[in-house]
């Protein structure tokens, strides 16, 4: 089992950003001591929160993550032209050393697709023709076709991915349709967490599994992510108190948005259900549940809105301690 962290990089306006970022660097730089395996960006337009863009905070995150893996999680595809996110993701799979991850999703917040003149309803097909065009730019050939979208004549690539082939691109999807998507076209399922019922992941590994073998691909080969909400305390109910008033919080915010105000009407489920807050016992006895589901990459965000830094690291340190060895042999 690995476990990564999200770069949690979403602020209220009129917050000293830069005080938040040289925060967020000192805790990427702890995780890395620690032991963690990831480390995350966040993709957001004309947010509700002050949210720097995912592929600047990846290039300043290389120096300081040690050799951790680095990816967006995740990038709205549909916002960017996929020429755009091909020459990216190839200049920082060469500036981390093959690091590099390509998290993306289609969206969906109505204000971003209206920013940029796009119909929601054209996500999908953007979606699918971005990472074809993308995979085909990076094996570095020349490339011609008659997009939809994004029309190519005799296209190459200013600089060939490091990794051959380009980076793994792992896919965030929800809905069934969506998963499906994921197996055809992606490396990896990025599964949410955080759903308010725990008949989600189940049913829907099952769908992500059934479309893998359609699609000819070994279930067994794929790299099995999911993220999830985290934290650690010395006792669960230290854990409760400590965070659940800042995840409350923040997923308030998260509400105001038509799409995510089951994220306010269900969030009662959401605690009992899904946010993990506990003690090092009750973190292994809930994410051993995962693993036996399958799953092997663990990715959560270490604090929320307005939690103090202090908090969120010792709740780090404390599971890198206590947690860690009970899914990692030596």
């Amino acid at each position: 089992m690995k476990f990564g962290i999200m770069a949690s990089h979403q602020y209220p306006h009129g917050d000293d950003l830069g005080r938040h970022l040289s925060d967020l660097f000192g805790t990427v730089e702890l995780a890395a001591e620690l032991g963690y395996d990831s480390v995350w960006t966040i993709n957001h337009f004309q947010s509700n929160l002050a949210t720097p863009q995912p592929i600047s905070m990846l290039a300043s995150l290389i120096p300081r993550s040690g050799d951790m893996l680095l990816g967006t999680g995740i990038l709205l595809l549909p916002m960017f032209h996929p020429v755009h996110i091909a020459e990216e993701f190839a200049t920082l799979d060469h500036l981390s050393g093959g690091r590099v991850v390509l998290g993306v999703g289609a969206g969906y917040r109505d204000n971003e697709f209206a920013a940029f003149g796009i119909d929601p309803q054209s996500r999908f097909r953007r979606f699918d023709e971005s990472l074809r065009l993308i995979r085909a730019l990076w094996s570095g050939e020349s490339v011609t076709r008659d997009g939809e979208f994004y029309p190519q004549t005799g296209a190459t690539i200013g600089v060939r991915p490091l990794t051959p082939g380009g980076p793994p691109i792992w896919i965030g999807a929800g809905g069934k349709k969506a998963v499906r998507r994921a197996a055809r076209l992606g490396d990896a399922w990025y599964a949410p967490g955080n759903s308010p019922s725990r008949r989600f992941l189940p049913e829907h590994l099952a769908v992500y599994d059934e479309a893998l073998a359609e699609y000819g691909r070994d279930p067994a080969s794929v790299q099995r992510p999911v993220g999830v909400e985290l934290y650690c305390a010395p006792s669960t109910e230290q854990a409760v108190e400590e965070a659940l008033p800042h995840a409350r919080a923040e997923y308030a915010t998260y509400a105001e948005y038509p799409a995510l105000r089951w994220q306010r009407d269900r969030f009662d489920e959401l605690v009992r259900n899904t946010l993990l807050l506990g003690s090092p016992e009750f973190l292994v006895e809930r994410i051993t549940a995962l693993r036996d589901l399958g799953f092997d990459h663990l990715i959560f965000r270490p604090g929320w809105l307005g939690m103090p830094t202090d908090r969120l690291r010792a709740s780090l340190r404390l599971f890198a301690t206590e947690v860690f060895p009970a899914f990692r042999t030596t």
